[in-house]
């Protein structure tokens, strides 16, 4: 209903009100008489127009209060998404250069050798980068994008390296569809080539999986490579998922680094999001 219909209708209610509480009242103090009874009248009606017309005052100063600070709040909030959406694409845009030069290297050096593994190797690479490209501008993706994403680094890497990169992706069908950051699982697994397969150039194996723990959302990554550091110190890419995490799903998250039983990163996000519009 429109301000001005209900200050219209609470003033008309306001004046019958008092007009009819100060009849009987007048009648009383008359001592059962209704002389004077037009004056009552009148000073009733004046008396309920002085009151409904600073209630309507009142009502209207609080009611341009209120809308003033709805738009502040909104224009709060929009320049908060604002900021969320250039923080994120900030960091949607980093891809790791050395990635890029080594695997653009590959290629160059399979066109001679092997023409279908470089074949491969580019529509790989054109997967990866179209997905980092982000057309719908979303800064969420799901468990079964992130997933084929990885798979897709994984198989560039497994191209380079042949034989010495095994790798196995396993999640719940219950789970493919929940929202998290774009692009959080590739960091790790990045990491877990970089210090697994290249630092040591043994046989590196991989596991990723994804299952729903409790009704909280928990990401497992284990490698066999060297074991973490006790004073673990991220690096870029580590940090990046952090800093996702940190805007996406603030105070709802949790990320281990362990070593026993065996050498793994879990990520626990504790907020399910599951087909929400993004942010």
């Amino acid at each position: 209903m429109p301000f001005q219909q209900r200050m219209g209708i609470m003033l008309f209610t306001i004046i019958v009100s008092t007009i009819t509480i100060g009849i009987p009242m007048g009648y009383l103090a008359n001592n059962g008489s209704f002389k004077q009874i037009e004056y009552n009248i009148l000073f009733n009606f004046y008396t309920a127009c002085i009151c409904g017309l600073v209630y309507v005052t009142m009502s209207f100063v609080e009611l341009a209060r209120s809308k003033k600070l709805s738009e502040k709040e909104l224009e709060v909030s929009r320049l908060r998404e604002l900021k969320t959406k250039a923080e994120l694409d900030a960091l949607h845009s980093k891809i790791n250069p050395h990635f890029l030069y080594n695997a653009l290297n590959s290629i160059a050096d399979l066109s001679i050798t092997d023409g279908k593994k470089a074949r491969r190797m580019t529509v790989a690479l054109a997967d990866l980068f179209r997905y980092s490209i982000n057309y719908s501008n979303h800064n969420y993706s799901t468990i079964k994008e992130e997933l084929e994403m990885t798979e897709v680094y994984l198989e560039i890497e497994k191209i380079r390296f042949e034989d010495k990169l095994t790798y196995s992706i396993s999640s719940s069908n219950d789970v493919i569809h929940y929202l998290v950051p774009r692009f959080m699982l590739q960091p790790i697994v990045e990491n877990a080539v970089k210090h697994g397969l290249k630092a040591t150039g043994k046989m590196t194996e991989i596991n990723i999986e994804v299952r729903n723990g409790n009704g909280n959302l928990e990401i497992l990554v284990g490698d066999n490579g060297p074991a973490f550091p006790e004073e673990l110190i991220p690096g870029y890419g580590v940090k990046s998922i952090y800093d996702k995490l940190d805007l996406l799903f603030p105070n709802d998250y949790e990320i281990h680094f362990a070593n026993q039983p065996t050498k793994r990163v879990s990520i626990q996000i504790h907020k399910l999001i599951k087909n929400e519009p993004t942010v």
